[in-house]
């Protein structure tokens, strides 16, 4: 009975470690980086100590600025900046002035994400690096969403996804009158249902998996 007894509390003991766990593994990831504009120059502090600056050029004003655990961005009227907690100087990507404009950024703890008229633009924490791809020309932006490691863009034709430590989007082609019904964005998955299927991306395999409906 003791015996009993004992194997009882060490289970118990387990399964609230298991939780534990669990728990802490979904925690929000604290900002690492604080971002400002300070005479003409964008200042990034990481985790309180290094501070890495880049000048701005004449007449370059900042549209959107963010940060989020590993990253920070800057988006101006002629770049988008990105850092990392593991970079040591600002990274900009040149933009065309209609580009900026319109742009829709989104940023998480691992990806940034900037979505134009004519291609979506991913950033990878653990890479450091862009990551490009094409969008169809005159296609409608449905949704452009990063989350803790997944990111996904839809237009009115293609469905594409991007997970954490990728180097390239997946793309899925939607089918001739399919339509978007519902999009789910969740830390590790993106759901897209559509009036003929169930599309699922997954940050492990990061590839787009098909269930018909």
């Amino acid at each position: 009975m003791l015996q009993c007894h004992k194997c009882l509390a060490i289970l118990i003991c387990f399964s609230i470690f298991v939780s534990s766990l669990s728990s802490y593994a979904e925690e929000e990831i604290e900002n690492l980086i604080d971002i400002f504009v300070s005479n003409s120059k964008i200042v990034a502090i990481i985790e309180g100590g290094n501070t890495i600056t880049s000048n701005l050029r004449s007449k370059e004003s900042v549209l959107w600025r963010g940060s989020s655990g590993y990253l920070g961005a800057f988006l101006t009227n002629h770049r988008f900046f990105i850092i990392s907690t593991s970079s040591d100087a600002w990274q900009a990507l040149p933009l065309r002035k209609d580009e900026s404009e319109k742009g829709v950024v989104s940023l998480s703890p691992y990806i940034a994400l900037l979505v134009t008229g004519d291609r979506a633009i991913g950033f990878d924490a653990a890479s450091n690096q862009f990551i490009e791809t094409r969008l169809p020309i005159h296609d409608e932006l449905i949704k452009a969403k990063a989350e803790k490691y997944v990111a996904v863009v839809i237009t009115s034709s293609l469905v594409f996804g991007l997970a954490a430590e990728t180097s390239a989007f997946a793309e899925v082609h939607l089918r001739v009158r399919e339509t978007i019904e519902e999009v789910k964005v969740t830390s590790r998955k993106v759901i897209v249902r559509t009036s003929d299927r169930l599309l699922t991306f997954n940050a492990l395999d990061s590839t787009w998996n098909e269930h018909r409906l």
